[in-house]
């Protein structure tokens, strides 16, 4: 799996990184439910990695709503304007 996509990187995060460190690590995902029509979800031990999918508790987020990478605030992949809807 290549490092620069969603998955990728996620997945490099989720094996490299111990539950101290991934804490440190955030996604954008876009959610119509927010009034700035996204929402910022932190790693650890609450958020599965999936291949096609992050299940954060009870929800299902699909990759292709992940927006952004952060870590400790700094944006470490941005999915392309352009391909937002």
């Amino acid at each position: 799996m290549k490092s620069n996509t969603i998955e990728g990187m996620l997945n490099k995060i989720k094996w490299l990184s111990n539950e101290e460190e991934l804490r440190r690590y955030e996604v954008v995902i876009l959610d119509r439910g927010e009034t700035s029509g996204t929402k910022v979800i932190r790693l650890g031990g609450n958020v599965k990695i999936l291949r096609d999918r992050l299940i954060v508790g009870e929800s299902t987020i699909p990759m292709h709503r992940v927006i952004e990478i952060r870590k400790d605030g700094e944006t470490l992949w941005r999915r392309n304007a352009s391909l937002r809807g």
